[in-house]
């Protein structure tokens, strides 16, 4: 009776779609990383599923950071040892990094380069000589 093939990359794809962390991935299909990646050099089509699954995940952590950020998180209130309630705790931080990823043009980090005394730059164009031997 032959044995069916081990099919290492449904389950790698299964993983990285719910955790895009190519060596957690690779370590439930049980691979190396190495082999992980050489066969995604080889294959184009695991290639592209590859790309997808990443995607996924992705897509996956960015719905849970927004739920961490927007409709918030309980966490156990503790008082001299012992849990007294919970609070429900929200994420400017996460909030701020979803933003900043979708909105570049409004809320990136920028940085505005002014001369002196905050005039516009002076630009100097610099000519440069080569000398060959013998000139």
């Amino acid at each position: 009776m032959a044995s069916k093939e081990y099919d290492w990359k449904k389950i790698f794809l299964e993983h990285l779609r719910e955790s895009p962390i190519i060596s957690h991935a690779a370590k439930a299909a049980g691979i190396s990383r190495v082999n992980a990646w050489r066969n995604k050099r080889a294959d184009p089509e695991f290639s592209e599923e590859w790309d997808d699954a990443i995607e996924e995940g992705i897509d996956k952590a960015e719905a849970e950071a927004y739920r961490r950020a927007v409709q918030g998180y309980e966490q156990d209130v503790w008082y001299q040892g012992a849990k007294v309630g919970e609070q429900r705790m929200y994420s400017d931080q996460l909030l701020a990094l979803i933003l900043k990823g979708n909105r570049k043009r409004v809320y990136s980090d920028r940085t505005e380069h002014t001369g002196a005394d905050g005039g516009p730059l002076e630009i100097k164009t610099i000519e440069r000589v080569i000398l060959k031997p013998n000139e």
